[in-house]
């Protein structure tokens, strides 16, 4: 008997280092025009952010990229291989959400090829939120959680979570733009919650040589 098992590519899970968590705080404070039109969430601020020289897209973005296509199972279902030997990956879109108690991101796609979350600031924690009188009884508690949707090889909607603490921040999580959503709210802090996005395209106008 032979068992054949279907694979595919996930998440890369990566904790940024302090001087990258550094410059992004800069990005932060220097935060360009809202940003809230262009995206699904239920959130009251939202602001697009200016990557200075590329500095981050070439220091963490495109390192990423290489190991998460390094993945045997990627192949050319992702990129079909003439695009990729052709066409430079450009950043399409860098963003901040300040997220407060109650807001939430619903369900949702990113555009462009690739998609990346970074918690930086994380004010609840999942292990008290859990404990919540309406959230104790439930079977699934996803207070606090970051929730990504997959098919599985039976075509069943599946989940995998992230259930954020404090000690979650500056954690970048790297995968497809296409890869659906969620965001759940949290109830137990009055303090701001604090995540970066971003968007990777391929740029038909840059031909590598």
């Amino acid at each position: 008997m032979t068992i054949v098992n279907f694979n595919d590519p996930g998440v890369v899970q990566r904790k940024l280092s302090k001087e990258t968590l550094d410059r992004l705080n800069s990005y932060i404070k220097n935060k360009k025009q809202n940003w809230n039109k262009e995206l699904v969430g239920q959130i009251n601020s939202s602001f697009f952010l200016e990557d200075k020289n590329n500095w981050f897209f070439e220091k963490e973005v495109l390192p990423t990229i290489e190991e998460y296509m390094d993945q045997p199972i990627c192949g050319t279902w992702l990129i079909p291989k003439i695009l990729n030997d052709n066409c430079a990956f450009k950043m399409e879109s860098l963003w901040v959400n300040f997220q407060k108690k109650h807001e939430f991101n619903p369900f949702h796609t990113h555009s462009g090829l690739f998609s990346f979350v970074i918690w930086m600031k994380i004010p609840a924690r999942y292990d008290k939120e859990k404990k919540l009188p309406f959230v104790d009884h439930a079977n699934c508690a996803y207070p606090n959680t970051f929730q990504l949707f997959y098919t599985n090889s039976s075509g069943r909607i599946c989940t995998h979570d992230y259930h954020l603490n404090p000690e979650d921040e500056g954690t970048m999580l790297f995968f497809t733009a296409n890869r659906g959503h969620q965001v759940y709210p949290f109830y137990t802090s009055n303090k701001t919650r604090v995540s970066i996005s971003g968007n990777i395209i391929l740029d038909v106008n840059q031909v590598i040589k």
